[in-house]
Protein backbone atom coordinates (compact mmCIF):
# COMPACT_ATOMS: atom_id res chain seq x y z
CA UNK A 1 0.00 0.00 0.00
CA UNK A 2 1.89 3.29 -0.98
CA UNK A 3 -1.05 5.97 0.93
CA UNK A 4 -2.94 5.60 4.33
CA UNK A 5 -4.48 8.79 5.01
CA UNK A 6 -5.44 9.19 8.94
CA UNK A 7 -8.03 10.78 10.21
CA UNK A 8 -9.10 11.33 14.06
CA UNK A 9 -12.68 12.00 14.83
CA UNK A 10 -14.32 13.10 18.05
CA UNK A 11 -17.91 14.00 17.57
CA UNK A 12 -17.29 15.61 14.21
CA UNK A 13 -21.11 14.79 12.60
CA UNK A 14 -21.12 18.06 11.08
CA UNK A 15 -17.48 18.27 9.43
CA UNK A 16 -16.66 14.49 8.83
CA UNK A 17 -18.64 14.56 5.35
CA UNK A 18 -16.26 17.53 3.95
CA UNK A 19 -13.63 15.38 5.03
CA UNK A 20 -14.45 12.44 3.57
CA UNK A 21 -15.69 13.57 0.44
CA UNK A 22 -12.80 15.04 0.36
CA UNK A 23 -10.58 12.48 0.51
CA UNK A 24 -12.38 10.31 -1.86
CA UNK A 25 -12.24 12.79 -4.59
CA UNK A 26 -8.69 12.23 -4.75
CA UNK A 27 -7.04 11.39 -8.03
CA UNK A 28 -3.90 9.45 -7.69
CA UNK A 29 -2.24 6.60 -9.75
CA UNK A 30 -2.07 4.58 -6.55
CA UNK A 31 -4.58 3.04 -4.20
CA UNK A 32 -4.93 4.18 -0.75
CA UNK A 33 -6.89 3.43 2.35
CA UNK A 34 -8.78 5.55 4.78
CA UNK A 35 -7.90 4.49 8.54
CA UNK A 36 -10.26 6.47 10.61
CA UNK A 37 -10.13 6.29 14.69
CA UNK A 38 -12.99 7.66 16.44
CA UNK A 39 -12.10 8.68 20.21
CA UNK A 40 -15.44 7.36 22.05
CA UNK A 41 -17.83 10.29 19.39
CA UNK A 42 -21.35 10.47 21.93
CA UNK A 43 -23.08 12.12 18.32
CA UNK A 44 -23.66 10.76 15.05
CA UNK A 45 -20.02 10.86 14.24
CA UNK A 46 -19.32 7.36 13.67
CA UNK A 47 -22.96 5.99 12.02
CA UNK A 48 -21.57 8.57 9.68
CA UNK A 49 -18.69 6.65 8.83
CA UNK A 50 -20.00 3.35 8.92
CA UNK A 51 -22.50 4.58 5.92
CA UNK A 52 -19.48 5.71 3.92
CA UNK A 53 -17.26 2.36 4.75
CA UNK A 54 -20.19 0.02 3.85
CA UNK A 55 -20.01 1.93 0.31
CA UNK A 56 -15.95 2.22 0.15
CA UNK A 57 -14.11 -0.71 0.86
CA UNK A 58 -10.87 1.37 1.53
CA UNK A 59 -12.03 2.63 4.24
CA UNK A 60 -11.01 1.29 8.14
CA UNK A 61 -12.85 2.53 10.65
CA UNK A 62 -12.68 1.64 14.47
CA UNK A 63 -14.29 3.20 16.98
CA UNK A 64 -12.45 3.21 20.42
CA UNK A 65 -14.73 1.67 23.66
CA UNK A 66 -13.87 4.69 25.38
CA UNK A 67 -12.01 8.32 25.32
CA UNK A 68 -8.36 7.99 25.00
CA UNK A 69 -7.39 11.57 24.00
CA UNK A 70 -5.78 12.64 20.60
CA UNK A 71 -1.86 11.48 21.32
CA UNK A 72 -3.07 7.70 22.07
CA UNK A 73 -5.77 7.54 19.67
CA UNK A 74 -2.99 8.97 16.42
CA UNK A 75 -0.77 6.55 17.57
CA UNK A 76 -3.48 3.49 18.05
CA UNK A 77 -4.84 4.82 14.56
CA UNK A 78 -1.39 4.73 13.23
CA UNK A 79 -0.68 1.04 14.10
CA UNK A 80 -3.43 0.18 11.46
CA UNK A 81 -1.73 2.16 8.43
CA UNK A 82 -0.27 0.01 6.00
CA UNK A 83 0.67 2.47 3.92
CA UNK A 84 4.09 3.18 3.29
CA UNK A 85 3.60 6.99 3.37
CA UNK A 86 1.03 8.63 6.18
CA UNK A 87 -1.02 11.79 5.52
CA UNK A 88 -2.51 12.81 8.78
CA UNK A 89 -5.81 14.79 8.25
CA UNK A 90 -8.36 16.23 11.25
CA UNK A 91 -11.96 14.68 11.06
CA UNK A 92 -13.22 18.51 10.67
CA UNK A 93 -10.36 19.78 7.77
CA UNK A 94 -10.64 18.65 4.34
CA UNK A 95 -8.17 18.23 1.35
CA UNK A 96 -8.92 21.29 -1.09
CA UNK A 97 -6.96 20.30 -3.81
CA UNK A 98 -8.19 16.75 -5.66
CA UNK A 99 -4.39 16.12 -6.35
CA UNK A 100 -3.19 16.55 -3.14
CA UNK A 101 -2.13 12.81 -2.64
CA UNK A 102 -0.84 12.63 -5.49
CA UNK A 103 1.66 15.93 -4.89
CA UNK A 104 2.88 14.65 -1.67
CA UNK A 105 3.23 10.80 -2.48
CA UNK A 106 5.43 12.45 -5.52
CA UNK A 107 7.42 14.99 -3.23
CA UNK A 108 8.36 12.11 -1.25
CA UNK A 109 9.11 9.39 -3.76
CA UNK A 110 11.54 11.86 -5.54
CA UNK A 111 13.06 12.53 -2.43
CA UNK A 112 14.01 8.99 -0.48
CA UNK A 113 15.87 10.88 2.17
CA UNK A 114 12.97 12.69 3.24
CA UNK A 115 11.43 11.93 6.55
CA UNK A 116 8.17 13.98 5.98
CA UNK A 117 6.82 16.75 3.77
CA UNK A 118 5.03 19.65 4.64
CA UNK A 119 2.61 21.76 2.77
CA UNK A 120 0.40 24.91 2.61
CA UNK A 121 -2.84 25.39 3.85
CA UNK A 122 -5.86 27.72 4.00
CA UNK A 123 -7.27 28.60 7.09
CA UNK A 124 -11.54 29.12 7.00
CA UNK A 125 -12.58 30.63 10.10
CA UNK A 126 -15.88 29.17 10.48
CA UNK A 127 -18.05 32.01 12.39
CA UNK A 128 -17.18 34.43 10.17
CA UNK A 129 -17.09 32.21 7.08
CA UNK A 130 -14.10 33.47 5.49
CA UNK A 131 -10.86 31.92 4.17
CA UNK A 132 -7.03 33.25 4.72
CA UNK A 133 -5.04 31.65 1.70
CA UNK A 134 -1.81 29.67 2.13
CA UNK A 135 -2.02 30.27 5.82
CA UNK A 136 1.47 29.03 6.31
CA UNK A 137 3.78 30.30 3.70
CA UNK A 138 6.29 32.09 5.56
CA UNK A 139 6.34 28.80 7.83
CA UNK A 140 7.53 26.80 4.91
CA UNK A 141 11.02 27.86 4.79
CA UNK A 142 13.99 25.63 5.23
CA UNK A 143 16.23 27.79 7.59
CA UNK A 144 13.70 28.65 10.09
CA UNK A 145 11.48 26.20 9.94
CA UNK A 146 12.75 23.82 12.80
CA UNK A 147 13.53 26.46 15.14
CA UNK A 148 9.82 27.54 14.48
CA UNK A 149 8.99 23.98 15.41
CA UNK A 150 10.73 23.92 18.63
CA UNK A 151 9.80 27.27 19.78
CA UNK A 152 6.61 27.91 18.67
CA UNK A 153 4.90 24.37 16.97
CA UNK A 154 3.75 23.99 13.56
CA UNK A 155 0.47 21.91 13.16
CA UNK A 156 0.63 18.63 10.85
CA UNK A 157 -2.20 19.18 9.18
CA UNK A 158 -0.43 19.57 5.71
CA UNK A 159 2.42 16.53 6.51
CA UNK A 160 2.96 13.41 4.86
CA UNK A 161 4.99 11.14 6.59
CA UNK A 162 7.34 8.22 5.59
CA UNK A 163 5.80 5.51 8.29
CA UNK A 164 9.02 4.26 9.05
CA UNK A 165 10.44 7.41 10.02
CA UNK A 166 7.73 8.12 12.68
CA UNK A 167 8.35 4.70 14.40
CA UNK A 168 12.01 4.22 13.86
CA UNK A 169 12.23 8.47 15.37
CA UNK A 170 9.33 9.11 17.74
CA UNK A 171 9.12 7.54 21.56
CA UNK A 172 5.23 7.15 21.18
CA UNK A 173 5.43 4.68 24.13
CA UNK A 174 7.97 7.41 26.00
CA UNK A 175 5.76 10.12 25.52
CA UNK A 176 2.25 8.63 26.44
CA UNK A 177 4.10 7.77 29.46
CA UNK A 178 4.69 11.12 30.28
CA UNK A 179 1.22 12.15 30.06
CA UNK A 180 1.59 14.01 26.34
CA UNK A 181 -1.86 15.20 25.06
CA UNK A 182 -0.21 16.05 21.51
CA UNK A 183 1.36 14.39 19.00
CA UNK A 184 2.10 17.48 16.30
CA UNK A 185 4.65 18.75 18.40
CA UNK A 186 6.68 15.36 19.46
CA UNK A 187 6.69 14.34 15.86
CA UNK A 188 7.78 17.43 13.91
CA UNK A 189 10.78 18.18 16.45
CA UNK A 190 12.07 14.44 16.49
CA UNK A 191 11.89 14.59 12.64
CA UNK A 192 13.35 18.11 11.97
CA UNK A 193 15.92 16.96 14.60
CA UNK A 194 17.08 13.57 13.13
CA UNK A 195 15.59 13.48 9.84
CA UNK A 196 16.01 15.40 6.55
CA UNK A 197 12.43 17.02 5.30
CA UNK A 198 10.73 19.05 2.77
CA UNK A 199 7.94 21.14 1.73
CA UNK A 200 5.33 21.81 -1.06
CA UNK A 201 4.86 25.29 -1.60
CA UNK A 202 0.96 25.06 -2.12
CA UNK A 203 -1.52 25.17 -0.04
CA UNK A 204 -3.37 21.78 -0.44
CA UNK A 205 -5.69 21.53 2.93
CA UNK A 206 -7.83 23.50 4.16
CA UNK A 207 -8.07 23.93 8.07
CA UNK A 208 -11.36 24.64 9.92
CA UNK A 209 -10.92 26.98 12.63
CA UNK A 210 -14.04 26.84 15.37
CA UNK A 211 -14.76 27.24 18.98
CA UNK A 212 -14.98 23.49 19.35
CA UNK A 213 -11.66 22.44 17.65
CA UNK A 214 -8.74 21.03 20.02
CA UNK A 215 -6.47 24.46 18.63
CA UNK A 216 -9.12 26.66 19.59
CA UNK A 217 -8.72 26.13 23.18
CA UNK A 218 -5.91 26.60 25.40
CA UNK A 219 -3.72 23.87 26.74
CA UNK A 220 -0.71 23.89 28.66
CA UNK A 221 2.53 22.70 26.78
CA UNK A 222 5.04 24.11 28.47
CA UNK A 223 6.35 20.99 30.25
CA UNK A 224 6.62 18.96 27.10
CA UNK A 225 8.27 21.86 25.15
CA UNK A 226 10.73 22.25 27.98
CA UNK A 227 11.10 18.03 28.17
CA UNK A 228 12.75 18.62 24.84
CA UNK A 229 14.19 21.39 24.98
CA UNK A 230 16.37 19.13 27.56
CA UNK A 231 16.71 16.67 24.99
CA UNK A 232 17.95 18.26 22.38
CA UNK A 233 19.93 21.42 24.41
CA UNK A 234 17.77 24.03 22.95
CA UNK A 235 20.27 27.08 23.53
CA UNK A 236 18.96 30.33 25.44
CA UNK A 237 17.24 31.87 22.35
CA UNK A 238 14.86 29.36 21.73
CA UNK A 239 14.01 28.72 25.65
CA UNK A 240 13.41 32.13 25.90
CA UNK A 241 11.21 32.46 22.71
CA UNK A 242 9.16 28.95 24.18
CA UNK A 243 8.54 31.10 27.33
CA UNK A 244 7.82 34.18 25.43
CA UNK A 245 5.02 32.22 23.26
CA UNK A 246 3.67 30.31 26.00
CA UNK A 247 2.48 33.73 27.94
CA UNK A 248 1.41 35.05 24.92
CA UNK A 249 -0.58 32.38 24.00
CA UNK A 250 -1.75 31.91 27.47
CA UNK A 251 -2.73 35.45 27.38
CA UNK A 252 -5.04 35.18 24.01
CA UNK A 253 -6.62 32.68 25.87
CA UNK A 254 -7.71 34.89 28.51
CA UNK A 255 -8.39 37.78 25.98
CA UNK A 256 -10.82 35.38 24.33
CA UNK A 257 -12.42 33.53 27.51
CA UNK A 258 -12.65 36.36 30.09
CA UNK A 259 -9.90 34.88 32.52
CA UNK A 260 -8.91 37.59 34.74
CA UNK A 261 -6.55 35.51 36.85
CA UNK A 262 -4.76 33.69 33.39
CA UNK A 263 -4.22 37.49 31.83
CA UNK A 264 -2.47 38.77 35.19
CA UNK A 265 -0.52 35.72 34.96
CA UNK A 266 0.51 36.21 31.53
CA UNK A 267 1.23 39.67 31.59
CA UNK A 268 3.45 39.91 34.41
CA UNK A 269 5.37 36.63 32.75
CA UNK A 270 6.01 38.66 29.38
CA UNK A 271 9.23 40.18 29.18
CA UNK A 272 8.55 42.49 26.40
CA UNK A 273 5.29 43.99 26.62
CA UNK A 274 3.58 45.42 23.68
CA UNK A 275 0.64 47.73 23.10
CA UNK A 276 -0.87 44.54 21.85
CA UNK A 277 -0.23 42.47 25.17
CA UNK A 278 -1.80 45.62 27.15
CA UNK A 279 -4.97 45.62 24.40
CA UNK A 280 -5.46 41.68 25.40
CA UNK A 281 -4.85 41.98 29.22
CA UNK A 282 -7.56 44.61 29.59
CA UNK A 283 -9.66 42.45 27.58
CA UNK A 284 -9.39 39.40 29.66
CA UNK A 285 -10.20 42.53 33.17
CA UNK A 286 -12.96 44.57 31.80
CA UNK A 287 -16.30 42.75 30.42
CA UNK A 288 -17.16 46.14 28.14
CA UNK A 289 -13.67 45.80 26.24
CA UNK A 290 -14.20 41.91 26.22
CA UNK A 291 -17.14 42.52 24.00
CA UNK A 292 -15.81 45.03 22.08
CA UNK A 293 -12.78 43.32 21.07
CA UNK A 294 -14.86 40.15 20.43
CA UNK A 295 -17.06 42.60 18.07
CA UNK A 296 -13.71 43.75 16.46
CA UNK A 297 -12.42 39.96 15.79
CA UNK A 298 -15.67 39.36 13.53
CA UNK A 299 -14.08 41.78 10.61
CA UNK A 300 -10.50 40.41 10.73
CA UNK A 301 -8.58 37.85 10.88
Amino acid sequence: MKLSVHILTHNSERYIKDALDSVLRQKTRFPFEIVIGDDASSDDTFNIIEKYAKKHDNIKAQKNPENLGILKNFVATLKRCKGEYVFDLAGDDWLSDENALQILADALDKNPTYSFVDSGFDAFYEYKNKKKLFYNKNILNKSTYAEHVQTTGSPTLGCCFRKNALEQFVDFDLYIEKGFKIEDYPILTDLTQNCTYGFVHESLVTYRIHKTSYSSNFHDFLEMKMFFAEKYSYNKNAISKIHENYYFIKLVNASLHFKPNEGNIALKNLRKKKLLHYALYLSSQFRLIYKTLWALRRFRF
